[in-house]
């Protein structure tokens, strides 16, 4: 399994952009989806919460976690 560090830089190398732009909140909501956590943050659910990850970043953060991108 990728870190976050790594999938925050090869989403950045796909979009163009600087890896630190590719939010860690964006990638957990990815791997939630997926099935890809082990349990509930006990962070999640207090406050306002995280912005909703945008679609060209979530695409591209799908990418990267199925190994289409190495």
């Amino acid at each position: 399994m990728k870190t976050y560090g790594e999938i925050q830089h090869l989403v950045g190398k796909i979009l163009g952009v600087r890896p630190s732009s590719v939010k860690t909140c964006w990638i957990a909501e990815v791997k939630r989806e997926l099935g890809l956590t082990r349990g509930s943050a006990p962070n999640t659910g207090r406050g306002q919460g995280a912005a909703a990850c945008p679609p060209k970043y979530k695409e591209a953060i799908r990418r990267v976690l199925s190994n289409e991108i190495i």
